[in-house]
């Protein structure tokens, strides 16, 4: 005998137009649990992997010569793992054959991720420096598909499909004696297009709400930024490039409204 959960036993009864004693007329009811149009909202916390740091590539300049300077140790710039909360809401469908669901969600989080972090150097012969690295993610959104297998009230399932959001660069140069070209600063802000993948698991509360955990990793690609001296001097061409790629795991816990 197909047995459904115990928040759902009232509603598999009534959705199969029978008493609760009967065996078959549960099964039945049992077959559709997850079925349906749904939406919810949720809320959890990330964790970014290294955006990766060193200055990937430099304009010399008469009196400024970089190449020299970071071959004697002065490429020195910070990687950071951008972390924080984030929160959202998701929409999706589920098709549902026996035990097996076949899904599909869309979300959009509001994302508090962010990191900074700085490196001083003085390297031999050479005037020091300080560099600065700011990375954030602003926001992101999936659209996924989900394949589950549901037993009684539990849904387990795995899911993957595409990511994209908006990823923010700040990275700053401090010559301590360069003379008035001292500081340079460049952003890149972007929204970018990459993948996602993860699990999760949902319960069944009653026939409308589930509560889920899901973990979550994104990929968003990577950004390049490039500094220059804040004042804008034309005749001043000194630059300092690098890329910043943004990638993160989270987790979440959800809470959904099945129509």
């Amino acid at each position: 005998m197909k047995k459904c959960g115990t928040g759902f036993v009232a509603g598999c009864a009534v959705a199969a137009g029978s008493l609760i004693g009967s065996d078959h007329a549960l099964a039945g009811a049992d077959c559709a649990r997850f079925a349906g149009a749904y939406l919810g909202g949720n809320v959890g916390y990330g964790w970014g992997r290294d955006t990766g740091g060193l200055w990937d590539s430099w304009t010399d300049v008469p009196g400024q010569p970089w190449t020299a300077y970071f071959a004697a140790g002065g490429n020195v710039l910070p990687g950071v793992k951008p972390q924080g909360v984030l929160g959202g809401g998701q929409v999706g469908y589920n098709w549902q054959a026996a035990n097996w669901v076949f899904g599909l969600v869309a979300d959009i989080q509001a994302s508090d991720m962010s990191a900074s972090a700085s490196n001083t150097v003085f390297p031999p012969a050479f005037v020091g420096s300080t560099q600065s690295n700011t990375s954030k993610i602003d926001w992101f959104g999936t659209v996924r598909g989900r394949v589950g297998y549901a037993a009684n009230n539990w849904l387990f399932y795995g899911t993957g499909g595409l990511a994209y959001g908006e990823v923010k660069s700040t990275l700053t140069f401090n010559c301590f004696g360069c003379g008035s070209q001292s500081v340079f600063v460049g952003t890149t802000n972007a929204t970018n297009v990459g993948w996602a993948a993860g699990a999760g698991v949902e319960v069944g509360l009653t026939p409308h709400w589930t509560l889920g955990v899901e973990y979550l990793h994104i990929d968003l690609g990577s950004i390049s930024t490039t500094t220059q001296w804040v004042a804008g001097n034309a005749v001043f061409l000194a630059t300092h490039t690098a890329n910043s790629a943004f990638a993160a795991d989270m987790v979440r816990g959800m809470i959904n409204y099945k129509f």
